[in-house]
């Protein structure tokens, strides 16, 4: 095989790696069998987290994972360009905060972004925190409810560097009781990000629980 069909070989490869550690992410049903009947916390956690990928995703607050895809193929076999497309985070500005808008216009935009972020990263958190606290002790469900709330883990951890970015765009452009607020906003988002990951590390514990047998 000679050296381009190597490379391309190798980028197959990786991407198929890649694609397959993404499968993580993939929202997941709200119902684990016909056997397994979910308690409402249960289905509504498996519904508020699928609420929350689709709404960033649509929102273009996290970069789509088959775009990401393509872009890694293509710069590894032909290097990098120097027109990519542009980050999400630059689509989103060139929206919200063309040239010429003024300073409320933009941290109103930002405001209200942020605050939907943290209260649907709170509303998840809310049933996850219930579910590693007690409930269920099927371990079939307790999987689903773990993969569910990884999956908003995951979209909130995108979202965080994405408004990280998009903050840090416009900071020159704000007055200083604004960024201090937007700032709020953003440690509000972590603070929710930080609970959400407790609550994975509860449900994961009484799932290792429940398959030891300790959950009856």
């Amino acid at each position: 095989m000679n050296v381009t069909g190597n490379v391309i070989f190798r980028v197959i490869g990786l991407c198929a790696a890649l694609a397959l550690s993404g499968c993580v992410s993939t929202p997941q049903a709200a119902t684990t069998g016909d056997t397994v009947a979910l308690t409402q916390t249960q289905s509504d956690l498996r519904t508020t987290s699928r609420e929350l990928v689709s709404h960033f995703e649509e929102a273009g607050w996290s970069a789509s994972t088959s775009g990401s895809f393509g872009q890694l193929a293509n710069m590894l076999l032909n290097g990098r360009s120097e027109d990519r497309e542009p980050s999400p985070s630059a689509v989103y500005l060139a929206r919200i905060a063309p040239d010429g808008v003024d300073a409320s216009t933009i941290f109103t935009a930002l405001d209200t972004d942020l605050a939907v972020a943290a209260s649907m990263a709170g509303t998840v958190a809310v049933n996850a925190r219930a579910i590693g606290e007690g409930g269920s002790a099927d371990t079939a469900a307790l999987a689903g409810d773990l993969s569910a709330t990884e999956n908003a883990i995951a979209a909130v951890s995108r979202a965080l560097d994405f408004f990280d970015e998009a903050v840090t765009g416009v900071d020159d452009r704000l007055e200083a009781d604004q960024l201090a607020a937007l700032r709020i906003r953003q440690t509000q988002l972590r603070a929710e990000f930080d609970r959400l990951g407790e609550s994975a590390d509860a449900i994961a514990e009484r799932r290792r629980a429940a398959r030891s047998g300790i959950l009856s």
